[in-house]
């Protein structure tokens, strides 16, 4: 019903805007350079009002119907330094001019992740790293934990290119939490190779909280946060109708795989709507000593949204569908023969709406997401090994409150039901239901130099299990409860420069994995037993950053420290199951600490010459057993120097790219674990803009591991018996239209 009223909507609305309601006005202005000339396309962002348009010739913009409140609103240009400004709408048309400062590096516009109010990310009260642009672009992989795996603070956790799991100082899995637009996602993720069913080839940006933020979340946001951010949809409030879109593709030697994105959107009046449509394939993949065998992926994406908005609000309805076929690479010492596969399919469905209240704001949405898991033991097999389905619907309210000042803040209900089923010839986990409630609060408040925030939560969560013989359970039911908190400083040293400082405590709930399994887990190769008892686990997160913002750089330095308690591992007791001859593991409690130290820096010492650089380094250690955590990185280092020549009527911003990373070998390692050698990689890289007529299009040649290094990293799980891949000659093109 919903779908038809807007299709309807759609079909009936006008091509110029119709009258605003009385509590509905526009925001207009200008936006120019720090010498006052006017900027044209700079992009104006009302993200409260999911409202975006861009500025004229004269650097002049209109927003109309746009609603009483209070907002972040957000101007950005290429070659500036965005800006985001609070404005206050009260029953009168608004101006607010915005003059932006020249930049040479590419800085993130908006955030909406760390806070539930829209801000810069220099102004994140919690450390936050912004994946956008071309460097999103040139990032795209098979997984998520590969696309993110060069920021700081984060790692891959894989099984092979097409299963990468992101890792967030030194936590994974059910400990970092993964969204979609802002959707909680299930994937199954307590598994070792269950990875994220998310597509980024489309996405705008992704933001990464690194740090508890259960507040604003609930369980497993313990390490840190992702969220995959598509734009907002497009707005043809008093303007034309319109249909754009975008097509980007690319071809990797290795593995010989190809791939592929297509984005249409369009507007017309108050109506918007956005399809899209991906895949991308691979063979399987070449070491420097030799072919993977039975290590190719096959994936493919769709999505579409469709929305309205007016002086009363918005509200826009999202549907997206992934699927994946992706083969498990066997120790050939053990099955040299074996060619095992997954087949896994996902879809999410989310309504999201957005009303005027006066000066406060209400915001709530509503989603669907299953995830349906087959695991083969051969190919061509129609068997199921293991069949795993989970059914999750979660409801937000949230709301939005604003004096009309310095403060602001959310207030917010969310509610979430996960139903688990089983089917296949193996049980890892029995059939259950989980029910979580949590009620929240969050303030932030803008001292001028100073900016504080504080937050707290309470969540309660209910998980019903089936008896199943073969776990040896009986009916059951367990309940935890869990209160969370955080609050954050941060001091404007400068206009470029900001301190910030933020402490915060987090949850999560035990999985079921943990809870009943009691058999062979053929992803760790062990005989696992869960703990039905397990409570909680908790953690204390503090951080201290100081960040730069400026004309030709980019800089960030944090410490933190995560102290966690009741942290589950799974705990050796050298007695062997006597069927499979695996040793055999308890999953038991204790107490773990984490430290670490982050740097990044984007620097232009010229207009030409652009130096970037990072390094991370986490140190994990059991407290309760006196031994190191297990999956947790040793140091890395990455850097590149890019060199930028003049544009001319075809060739736009073209450069050339070399760079690399270090990673040592990690000399603390949990006794059942191994550390291969340190290694370092080289890369290069080439581009263009290119001017086709009225179009332009971007295309990049990469060169991958450029002297076909032998290398394995720490975090894959082939790491004993495979080489990670070897060169790889990548091109990628992409084209507006």
């Amino acid at each position: 019903m919903f779908l038809m009223l807007l299709v309807a909507a759609l079909a009936a609305a006008p091509g110029s805007t119709p009258a605003p309601t009385p509590s509905a006005f526009a925001l207009r202005g200008r936006v120019t350079d720090s010498t006052g000339a006017p900027l044209a396309e700079a992009r104006v962002i009302i993200l409260e009002a999911s409202r975006s348009t861009r500025t004229d010739a004269d650097g002049r913009y209109l927003l109309s119907s746009v609603p009483d409140g209070t907002y972040g609103v957000s101007f950005s240009a290429i070659g500036y330094r965005p800006r985001v400004i609070r404005v206050t709408i009260r029953g009168q048309d608004v101006t607010v001019n915005a003059a932006l400062t020249p930049t040479l590096v590419e800085l993130p516009a908006i955030q909406t992740t760390a806070t539930p109010l829209a801000t810069s990310a220099l102004e994140s009260p919690q450390p936050l790293a912004v994946l956008q642009g071309a460097a999103l672009g040139t990032a795209q992989a098979a997984s998520l934990g590969a696309v993110l795996n060069a920021l700081p603070g984060m790692r891959n956790y894989s099984t092979g290119s097409g299963i990468g799991k992101p890792v967030i100082r030194g936590l994974t899995s059910n400990r970092v939490l993964v969204l979609e637009n802002g959707q909680r996602t299930e994937s199954q993720q307590w598994g070792d190779e269950h990875a994220p069913n998310v597509e980024t080839a489309t996405a705008e940006r992704i933001e990464v909280v690194r740090g508890p933020a259960s507040v604003l979340y609930g369980s497993d946001a313990l390490g840190g946060v992702i969220n995959v951010v598509q734009r907002e949809l497009p707005d043809a409030t008093g303007q034309r109708g319109f249909v754009h879109g975008s097509l980007s593709g690319g071809y990797a030697t290795n593995g010989t795989a190809p791939d592929a994105a297509v984005l249409i959107e369009g507007a017309r009046g108050a109506v918007g709507f956005r399809a899209t449509v991906s895949g991308r394939s691979q063979g399987d993949i070449a070491t420097p000593t030799g072919t993977l065998v039975n290590s190719g992926l096959g994936m493919t994406s769709g999505s579409a949204a469709l929305g309205a908005r007016g002086g009363w609000g918005s509200i826009a309805l999202t549907y997206t569908r992934r699927g994946e076929r992706i083969e498990i690479h066997e120790d050939p010492a053990e099955a040299a023969d074996a060619t095992p596969f997954q087949r896994i399919g996902a879809g999410r469905a989310t309504l999201t709406g957005n009303f005027a209240l006066g000066q406060a704001r209400l915001e709530v949405d509503l989603g669907y997401e299953q995830n349906r898991r087959r695991e083969f033991e051969a190919a061509g097999s129609e068997v199921v090994a293991l069949g795993l389905r989970s059914r999750t619907a979660t409801g937000n309210i949230h709301l939005h409150h604003s004096t009309g000042g310095r403060l602001a803040g959310v207030v917010g209900l969310s509610a979430m039901r996960t139903d688990v089923g089983i089917f296949g010839e193996e049980v890892l986990v029995p059939e259950t239901t989980t029910d979580n409630v949590g009620v929240y609060a969050f303030e932030q408040l803008d001292a001028g130099r100073w900016q504080l925030s504080a937050g707290g939560r309470y969540d309660y969560r209910r998980l019903d299990n089936v008896a199943n013989d073969e776990l040896g359970l009986v009916e059951g039911r367990r309940t935890w409860s869990s209160l969370t908190g955080n609050a954050g400083v941060l001091f404007r040293v400068s206009e470029s420069v900001a301190a910030v400082g933020n402490i915060g405590r987090g949850f999560r709930a035990p999985s079921a994995f943990e809870l009943f399994a009691n058999g062979v887990h053929e992803g760790t190769v062990r005989f696992e037993v869960g703990d039905p008892g397990l409570g909680n686990e908790t953690s204390l997160n503090g951080d201290l950053a100081l960040r730069m913002q400026g004309h030709g750089v980019q800089a960030e330095l944090g410490v933190f420290r995560n102290a966690i308690d009741n942290y589950i591992y799974p705990d050796p007791t050298g007695a062997i199951d006597a069927e499979s001859g695996l040793q055999i593991y308890d999953i038991a409690q204790g107490d773990a600490r984490l430290t670490g130290v982050e740097a990044a820096f984007d620097l232009h010492l010229t207009p030409w010459l652009h130096l970037r650089g990072g390094a991370d380094y986490t140190r994990g250690h059991n407290t309760t057993t006196d031994q190191p955590l297990a999956f947790v990185a040793p140091l890395r280092a990455t850097y590149s120097v890019r060199v930028e020549w003049a544009e001319t009527s075809t060739f736009r911003e073209p450069y050339f790219q070399v760079g690399g990373e270090s990673n040592t070998r990690q000399t603390r390692v949990d006794p059942d674990d191994v550390a291969p050698a340190g290694y370092t990689l080289v890369n290069v890289a080439v581009g263009t803009g290119l001017v086709i007529g009225p179009q332009q299009a971007q295309l990049d040649f990469q060169v991958h591991n450029v002297f076909d290094t032998s290398y394995r990293t720490f975090l894959s799980r082939y790491k004993r018996y495979a080489d990670d891949p070897g060169r790889s000659l990548a091109v990628r093109v992409m084209m507006m239209f």
